[in-house]
């Protein structure tokens, strides 16, 4: 009888670490799949609309810092271009445009 219990509990062992381990990898695979989705482009690859809201928005005395395209994972939803905006007071501010200039919210 014991040796029974053993084995059975080796066995729920077995297959909890299984568990854990599959976790993991889904959760590094989200996060790889994440970071590809998003890829840095130069402020000149920004769309039009993007350009003119920043030239003209609540941050045109600010300067331009890292920009970023995010891709559209969804069919029929539009690209979102992250913006870095820095002043001189080294605050930084993140704000998420879509393509047509509309600020978006995270």
């Amino acid at each position: 009888m014991k040796k029974i219990s053993v084995l059975a509990i080796a066995f729920v062992a077995c297959l909890s670490l299984n568990a854990q381990a599959q976790e993991g990898v889904t959760t590094q695979q989200q996060q790889t799949t994440t970071q590809q989705e998003k890829q840095r482009i130069s402020s000149e690859d920004l769309p039009d609309a993007v350009k003119s809201v920043v030239a003209e928005g609540a941050y045109k005395d600010w300067m331009l810092g890292e920009v970023y395209k995010v891709e559209a994972t969804e069919e029929g939803t539009l690209a979102v271009y992250e913006l870095q905006f820095l002043n001189g007071e080294e605050e930084s501010v993140v704000v998420r445009y879509d393509e047509n200039g509309k600020q978006v919210d995270s």
